[in-house]
């Protein structure tokens, strides 16, 4: 039987005609047979077949975002809440380009956003034709892996291939290792001609090609002979950006309770369980290296993604850790700390529970005699209260400050609500706080850990969240992505904070910047931010506070506020910001 006559009808279409182009009809309906469900797509001339074939089927929610770049983060946004792909679809030229910031983010997280880029034909590129470029391969070394094919098929061997290799990006994108991946579809004229699809059209149609992979949980014996070789060490957990999953934050308490185990997690690794250390950065701040002796671990066992502390990354490069394992999915070694001994290639879902049941059994018949638990406690509960004193001076000396505003509104907002976090000094300042990790979900661009997209990440984040999401920002990373407020996929359930303190407070606080004397003028790079007018233009409510008072006041509304938008500009000078932090912080 020929492809052209495999299949006879398309249940999923709300119109009976379709584009022509059977590359563009084959790249839609594998979309589909992978289970992609929310579509981003930006508006151009070249990529209308595309727009055509996803628009006429009921099996895709299609967003239109004018701006590319904030598509992308949009993109991202749905695809970190949902944990599904998610489709881009742009026309040719720089626009593929501006895919580039939130695929890299997506490469380092893991997350398997699909880049669809329309493409002149290969013939009139470097032709001075306009919005002709060298598209094909362009986001090779962000991406799983790159295809370009041509949208125009006509023979079998053709449609065969292109099949064929639609079912090997998708399973760069979604098996194994997750990532972005990039289609590049080269379109001759005309572009938005049709032909019929109803059920006596004989037409190519997709075929999937299934895929079996390797074990994703580990074994019952494997887990018991690793637990044998854990249990007379002095073990340490180290969680960084992580989805929630009930199953492992019940694995990781069960770890947790252990003697012999110290289990450690940023608020964005969504860890919960009781016994866990946070307030990682202050935690390690304030840990000395006259104490390394005494707390390292025989065994360091990490997973998850980017830390943001630096001062949890210095105490694990420290040379008295010889041990690590990293789990989790990869295609390359993870060796941040510089001394990685083990790759564990199984989920951090599929790995902790059954390694957490064998080190309990053990633990209960081989009566672990190990202290190293109850030290951590000690010394992890005397810096605390270090800090939660250091804390109450500042409330009565220094109360305007932003690490004491963001430990206010955290412990004012509902614990259900999703939090979204910008990078530089708002990630910082919003882990230091001892309420954060009872957040129902915190996320962060920690992929590469830059300020552009962050208002487009929680936009796309809250379009598929049924609660309220809150984002955390300062005024530089605002600025960034401002266009990302015009965008129709806003809704009441969007709230933002933005610490409007002069801009790039972060260059007064790491050590490369903080003493240049061109530090104001060419990093904090003081902006022209009018909030209010941008507010209103966009059709959010605004509330502001520059002081404790006007704070309280508007809190209550920015919190009860649930017909529109809304946006709270704080209103703080980053040096007094910094220096509190330092203070708290012990640098």
């Amino acid at each position: 039987m020929s492809l052209a006559s495999r299949y006879s009808d398309n249940p999923t279409h709300l119109l009976m005609t379709d584009t022509e182009k059977t590359g563009c009809r084959l790249i839609v309906e594998c979309m589909e047979a992978y289970g992609i469900r929310h579509v981003v797509t930006s508006p151009g001339s070249r990529n209308a077949p595309l727009i055509m074939a996803f628009s006429r089927r009921n099996a895709f929610k299609v967003h239109s975002v004018i701006d590319e770049r904030s598509a992308a983060f949009i993109a991202l946004g749905i695809a970190e809440i949902t944990g599904d792909p998610v489709a881009l679809v742009c026309t040719s030229g720089t626009a593929v380009l501006n895919y580039s910031p939130a695929l890299a983010e997506a490469f380092y997280r893991n997350l398997p956003l699909i880049a669809i880029s329309a493409d002149r034909p290969v013939e009139w590129i470097d032709q001075n034709d306009s919005q002709t470029i060298r598209q094909a391969g362009a986001l090779s070394n962000i991406v799983r892996k790159s295809i370009d094919i041509r949208a125009e098929l006509f023979s079998e061997e053709e449609i065969w291939y292109a099949n064929r290799i639609l079912n090997d990006a998708m399973h760069s994108a979604l098996c194994g290792v997750r990532g972005p991946v990039h289609i590049n579809v080269g379109l001759s004229m005309p572009l938005t001609n049709t032909i019929s699809v109803d059920g006596n059209t004989q037409i190519a149609r997709f075929n999937k090609i299934g895929w079996i992979g390797y074990s994703d949980r580990i074994s019952t014996s494997l887990a018991r002979d690793l637990a044998s070789h854990c249990i007379d060490k002095r073990i340490m957990i180290v969680c960084s950006v992580q989805e929630p999953d009930a199953s492992l934050n019940r694995a990781l308490g069960q770890l947790a309770s252990l003697p012999n185990v110290v289990v450690v997690a940023e608020e964005t690794a969504n860890i919960h369980a009781k016994g866990i250390h946070s307030q990682c950065d202050l935690l390690f701040a304030l840990t000395r290296e006259k104490e390394y002796d005494i707390l390292s671990p025989d065994l360091l066992i990490s997973f998850g993604g980017s830390i943001v502390s630096a001062n949890l990354k210095r105490f694990l490069r420290n040379p008295r850790i010889t041990e690590h394992w990293h789990v989790g999915e990869t295609d390359r070694s993870i060796d941040c700390f510089k001394k990685l001994s083990t790759r564990v290639e199984i989920s951090p879902v599929g790995f902790f529970p059954r390694f957490a049941s064998a080190m309990s059994h053990l633990c209960k018949y081989q009566n672990c005699p190990n202290e190293y638990a109850a030290i951590w406690s000690g010394h992890a509960r005397n810096i605390l209260d270090s800090v939660k004193n250091r804390l109450k001076i500042q409330y009565k000396t220094a109360p305007w400050n932003a690490l004491l505003i963001i430990d206010k509104i955290i412990n004012s907002i509902p614990s259900c609500w999703n939090l979204q976090l910008s990078n530089g000094m708002s990630v910082r300042y919003a882990l230091a706080c001892d309420k954060t990790n009872k957040m129902h979900r915190i996320d962060c661009n920690r992929g590469v850990s830059g300020i552009d997209g962050s208002i487009s990440t929680a936009i796309g984040a809250a379009s598929v969240f049924n609660g309220v999401t809150l984002l955390i920002t300062g005024d530089m990373s605002m600025q960034y992505d401002i266009g990302a407020l015009s965008s129709n996929l806003l809704s009441n359930r969007i709230k933002i904070i933005v610490f409007n303190n002069g801009g790039g407070g972060i260059f007064k606080f790491v050590k490369t910047t903080c003493n240049l004397p061109e530090r104001d003028k060419y990093f904090c790079c003081g902006n022209n931010l009018p909030l209010e007018k941008i507010a209103d233009a966009y059709g959010f409510k605004y509330f502001k506070a520059k002081c404790m008072e006007e704070l309280e006041n508007s809190l209550k509304d920015f919190i009860e506020t649930n017909t529109v938008p809304v946006i709270l500009e704080v209103f703080t000078d980053s040096t007094t910001d910094t220096r509190a932090y330092r203070e708290i912080s012990g640098e």
